[in-house]
């Protein structure tokens, strides 16, 4: 009996670890804006973010330039793809103030002043334009998603180090503890793939259709192949531990087919 709820308290630990972990690496792909900004290149592939930032861009500065909006435009998106210090510098701006707004973690409209829109449209005149505001809205339902992760990553944490040492206290065989871990490697290899890329880049994109959701997709798609490659080693070794724990099941039946337990029992009742 006791050793049967080990297994459960494994089980349950192994479930609540892996989401923990799971919800922990989707806070860093959909929700940390220090990585959203470190990696403004990425984001700025995206063709509908881009032609956003560089429309209105080109609309604020063309007047004082004296050159067409539609010409300034193509510019500015030539521009915004260069590897140029000082734009990388405003476009990490740019790009972490959006999503901050964009998940609620930011109350003041997302702005570009003067002097960083000069190294974007190459003329020192734009620096007496004042701030221009990118139309970036916060999104109710990624904002929600955002806070609730805050208190869901560590509540789920403690229930599964609660659970993994309530099995321990269970006197588990150490085939039980090895199977407890085998399924927390397997079950966290599934987690990453579903909550580190197929919901940022399906789900949460199909939440709201603005513009700046794509920051999300972006990311999830960049960490990619980090991602799939941690899944496939964790399931490989959560099958590993798997496989040596029902050899090591296998071995023990055919050392004691009848078991301590029932010959007490059976003396007992005698």
């Amino acid at each position: 009996m006791r050793r049967g709820l080990a297994g459960l308290l494994f089980f349950i630990a192994a479930v609540c670890l892996a989401l923990a972990a799971g919800g922990w690496w989707l806070q860093r792909v959909a929700f940390d804006t220090s990585t959203s900004g470190e990696l403004a290149d990425v984001v700025m592939r995206d063709e509908a973010i881009r032609s956003e930032v560089s429309a209105v861009i080109a609309d604020a500065a063309a007047p004082t330039l004296g050159v067409p909006a539609s010409d300034l435009r193509l510019l500015v998106e030539q521009y915004v793809r260069a590897d140029d210090p000082q734009i990388r510098a405003t476009l990490e701006d740019i790009v972490a103030q959006s999503h901050a707004r964009l998940i609620g973690e930011r109350a003041e409209p997302v702005q570009i002043t003067g002097a960083q829109i000069v190294p974007i449209v190459r003329a020192d005149a734009a620096a007496a334009l004042p701030p221009i505001t990118l139309p970036v809205q916060e999104v109710g339902v990624l904002s929600a998603i955002r806070t609730g992760l805050g208190w869901f990553v560590p509540a789920v944490a403690i229930v599964g180090v609660v659970a993994a040492l309530a099995g321990l206290i269970a006197h588990p065989r150490k085939a039980d503890a090895v199977t407890g871990i085998g399924l927390f490697l397997i079950i966290g290899a599934i987690v990453a793939v579903l909550l580190v890329y197929v919901v940022p880049v399906f789900l949460l994109p199909a939440l709201d259709d603005s513009t700046w959701v794509g920051v999300i997709p972006a990311i999830a798609r960049h960490s990619m192949p980090i991602v799939v490659s941690a899944a496939l080693v964790l399931a490989a070794a959560g099958v590993a531990l798997l496989v040596l724990s029902a050899a090591s099941r296998r071995r023990r039946t055919w050392r004691s087919p009848v078991t301590m337990s029932r010959y007490q029992d059976q003396r007992r009742w005698s």
